[in-house]
Order: C-alpha cells, then sequence, then structure tokens
C-alpha cells in the first residue's frame, strides 16, 4: 500500500481523501527540492514535467518522515473575470518623467483623444490619480 499525500489536513489515498493523523499542522517542512535536485531523480522520472517540487517533512508527533510531491494536475489560459478598467491620463508633452512612467507601465497614447490610455489600477498605483479625465469599463469578449 502506497503512502498517502498530504493535502494540508487531510490525505488522499486510494480509499478517497481523510483526515491525517495529527494533522499537517504538526509536520514541519524539512526541505523543498525543485525537480532535478538530488533526492527528485526517481519521482522526476515517474511525474515528469507535472512535478512542481518534492518536500521531505517531519511529524514530531509520530516521530516520522513523510516525502511529499507537489504536481501540476490542470493547465488552462488564465482569462482575467474582473471586467478591465482603463483610465484615460492627461500627461503634458513637456513633462518627460511622467510620460516615461507611463510608458513604461504599458500605457498606450491615443493621438485622437491626446491623452494616455492604461489600465487604472496602475494609473492609481503610479500616483496619476488626479490626472485620470476618464475612465473606461471593457469587458471581456
Amino acid at each position: 500500500m502506497k503512502r498517502p499525500v498530504f493535502l494540508t489536513a487531510f490525505s488522499f489515498t486510494k480509499y478517497g481523501l481523510i483526515q491525517a493523523k495529527g494533522s499537517s499542522t504538526n509536520m514541519e517542512i524539512r526541505k523543498t527540492l525543485q525537480p532535478g535536485d538530488m533526492g527528485t531523480k526517481r519521482l522526476l522520472k515517474k511525474y515528469g514535467e507535472q512535478l512542481v517540487c518534492v518536500r521531505y517533512r517531519i511529524d514530531k508527533l509520530s516521530q516520522k518522515r513523510f516525502t511529499t510531491v507537489e504536481l501540476i494536475i490542470d493547465e488552462k489560459p488564465y482569462i482575467r473575470t474582473n471586467p478591465n478598467i482603463n483610465a484615460w491620463v492627461k500627461i503634458n508633452f513637456n513633462e518627460t518623467k511622467q510620460r516615461q512612467q507611463v510608458k513604461t507601465a504599458g500605457a498606450k497614447w491615443s493621438t485622437e483623444h491626446k491623452v494616455w490610455i492604461m489600465d487604472y489600477e496602475i494609473a492609481k498605483k503610479l500616483g496619476l490619480k488626479k490626472r485620470i479625465i476618464k475612465i473606461i469599463t471593457k469587458t471581456n469578449g
């Protein structure tokens, strides 16, 4: 019978998800290894590119050492669920420092409207909230 893999305070066995003895909060991570490091070769051969890392955990209550693996089991494209909120930011031509700052942050110049168009949250983080002249919401799709 194979050892269960610990997921927080639960184990996943061939019988399904069960609560771990003593809970993983009693376990201390002693070492985290990346795929290809010494101690991961066998698991890398078994799991291939799915392997993210290998951890050695010590449970002081049961006085046991456990080897756990973190695997990628699903991969999907990331789609932003919140609507994109763009801001029109007014920056004068002679304000070269601010223009360079918004360019670096990914802003695009609109020749039609004579404004910089950029993500609203980024504009706020850059301290440009007072320069925003219009906010536009675009939904994905």
